[in-house]
């Protein structure tokens, strides 16, 4: 299957004269993986953000901490994103894959158009997308 491009104007390497913007990485803060509030009443998207705070953080990568990304069948769930940029959303993550998560986030955030090929992603990248989002539409003035 071939991808659509995305618009030359998009492409960051056609606008070398402009910075590449930094990625986020949004964590769903509040993902409870469909389980009620456990004793301690730390949710697992807590427990989620805290493990990916812990671990050295890529250049280019910043974290945002997010109420909801309304994937709670399929959580926790981060997602990747940034602007002129595919989006990705991941689900079933686990404190356990934070430097999974990074090394995922760090391969999006090289990559030109937010899309890293497929044999170069990781396991839990490549089965754990619940949605690729594309690009919203930018006018000329926001180029």
């Amino acid at each position: 299957m071939v991808w659509p491009r995305l618009p030359a104007a998009l492409v960051p390497s056609a606008r070398s004269e402009r910075p590449r913007m930094e990625a986020t990485l949004y964590i769903c803060q509040t993902c409870r993986m469909g389980a009620p509030v456990p004793d301690d009443g730390i949710v697992p998207g807590e427990r989620l953000l805290s493990a990916i705070q812990a671990e050295a953080l890529p250049q280019g990568i910043r974290i945002e901490p997010v109420a909801c990304l309304s994937a709670c069948s399929k959580g926790c769930a981060v997602a990747l994103g940034r602007p002129g940029s595919w989006t990705y959303v991941q689900g079933g993550i686990t404190p356990e894959d934070a430097a999974e998560v990074l090394t995922m986030a760090r391969q999006y955030a090289e990559s030109a158009e937010g899309v890293v090929p497929w044999r170069e992603r990781s396991a839990l990248f490549r089965k754990n997308t619940i949605a690729r989002i594309p690009p919203f539409a930018l006018t000329k003035d926001t180029l």
